[in-house]
């Protein structure tokens, strides 16, 4: 070993580059020139080749378990290449804010209204026109298992127990509740959206908080009474916007003050205290799109189909698949040391658009059947691993952005490791925003390939 040590240090050191993109093993090889060390006695020959191949494809995740994230996404989007997309939320309202004591034997209804607080989050044009309609749930929210059948080691890694899937639906009326038309302003900080409930309700809640009724004073009978609601857009939108789960149904009353005699207007609150029970639901119509054929039956198309590109889309489920078929072939191949292995995405998406690429991005790692089983770890470290947008230009001009990873130790522990030849990678939007957003990724083409490169920095004994 020491031998072998000391023919490394002291012989010719040579280097290798080697972009890997979809290239066949046939290529030939590039020689480069070479680059001093600053030491007379050692060099290093840099030699470029495209002999490996990545394979890319657009991957369906099973439902996403988007329950209790902290943020009510309502709205649409629709567009050429992933067809169109809607997100609703649904959510179940409790008691514990109520304060019945304090309602005067007097008191009179006025009205009952939802208030939505803006989160902060957007994705497409908040200049046209939104409007939400607010439905009554005829059926109670239940929390389920992941609804396929699954060894506890195929379990995707971000699944808990429990919860309300993506794909879930409840029954509701048909008839709204109310309705409101708007134009998001989700970076406000103090306005909000707010939604005239039917008085029917309004006048049945009243007479119940006068009468002490026992469905607003046990949390079981009130949600046996009032199941919950769901918020849908109506109409083309061309927007989807956060909300904070801190929604109130407000119930409006005035009564007449003892003390002075002028009529004082209150409410009675019902605010989200479950947050379990609120979930973002998802659904899709690819017709026509370049996704037409996705479905949970055949959940994966490779970027040949689509043109060489390659999508990514939170809450969707629609992720990146990525295997190196002929890398673990040449990393056996011949006696190299890697120094450094690089992936670099890229996308012609600009932060200037209506539908900006992601701030960032992770990748899972996925047994053979694409289920997520861990998290791709940062590199000579804890934690996950996160690659942040780089813009092509300060400016946004001709080019395109990128996202770079660390490979390094991955590709490394491809030398006789047999075990992980069924993996793969899936690239995502990072995890903590996967349940939450619509972040949307066009992976570009380059020529007749995807725009993912593998750049690899090793040593040849």
């Amino acid at each position: 070993m020491m031998d072998s040590y000391n023919a490394v240090r002291f012989n010719v050191i040579r280097f290798f580059i080697l972009p890997i993109g979809f290239m066949s093993m046939l290529m030939a090889c590039k020689q480069g020139e070479g680059i001093s060390l600053g030491n007379d006695d050692s060099g290093m020959g840099v030699e470029i080749m495209d002999t490996l191949s990545v394979d890319a494809s657009t991957f369906l995740l099973d439902p996403l378990p988007t329950a209790g994230t902290g943020t009510m996404l309502v709205g649409n989007l629709a567009d050429s290449e992933l067809g169109a997309l809607s997100v609703s939320s649904y959510f179940r309202l409790g008691i514990s804010a109520l304060t019945l004591s304090s309602l005067p034997d007097d008191a009179v209804y006025d009205s009952l209204s939802l208030r939505l607080h803006y989160s902060g989050y957007y994705y497409g044009d908040t200049t046209t026109q939104q409007k939400l309609g607010l439905y009554r749930l005829a059926e109670d929210l239940e929390l389920t298992e992941i609804p396929i059948a699954l060894e506890d080691d195929e379990m995707p890694i971000f699944v808990q127990g429990a919860t309300l899937w993506s794909d879930r639906q409840f029954a509701h009326d048909r008839t709204p509740l109310g309705e409101v038309s708007f134009r998001p302003r989700p970076t406000s900080t103090d306005d909000t959206v707010k939604i005239r409930v039917d008085d029917a309700l309004g006048n049945a809640l009243f007479t119940m908080a006068k009468n002490n009724d026992v469905r607003l004073t046990n949390a079981e009978d009130f949600v046996n009474f009032l199941k919950g609601f769901m918020l849908v857009s109506q109409g083309s939108g061309g927007c989807i916007t956060g909300f904070r789960d801190s929604v109130l149904l407000n119930l409006h009353y005035s009564y007449e003050r003892q003390t002075d005699g002028l009529r004082v207007e209150d409410t009675l609150k019902f605010a989200l205290n479950e947050r379990a029970y609120q979930y973002n639901q998802v659904e899709t119509d690819r017709t026509g799109s370049s996704l037409e054929s996705l479905s949970y039956e055949n959940n994966e198309i490779p970027a040949g189909a689509t043109g060489q590109k390659t999508y990514v889309l939170g809450t969707s489920g629609l992720v990146a698949r990525l295997r190196f078929p002929h890398a673990r072939a040449f990393m056996n191949h011949a006696n190299i040391a890697v120094s450094k292995a690089q992936m670099v995405i890229e996308t012609v998406q600009s932060t200037y658009q209506l539908h900006p690429p992601p701030s960032a991005l992770n990748i899972m790692v996925a047994n053979k059947y694409g289920t997520p089983t861990a998290y791709f770890p940062a590199s000579y470290g804890s934690g996950t691993q996160m690659a942040s947008f780089q813009p092509a230009s300060l400016s946004g001009g001709a080019g395109k952005g990128k996202y770079v990873f660390d490979l390094t130790q991955y590709v490394s522990d491809m030398r006789n490791d047999t075990a992980s030849e069924e993996e793969s990678l899936l690239l995502t939007i990072p995890v903590s925003t996967l349940m939450n957003t619509v972040d949307r990724l066009v992976i570009a083409s380059d020529g007749d390939r995807p725009a993912i490169k593998l750049h690899i920095l090793y040593t040849k004994f």
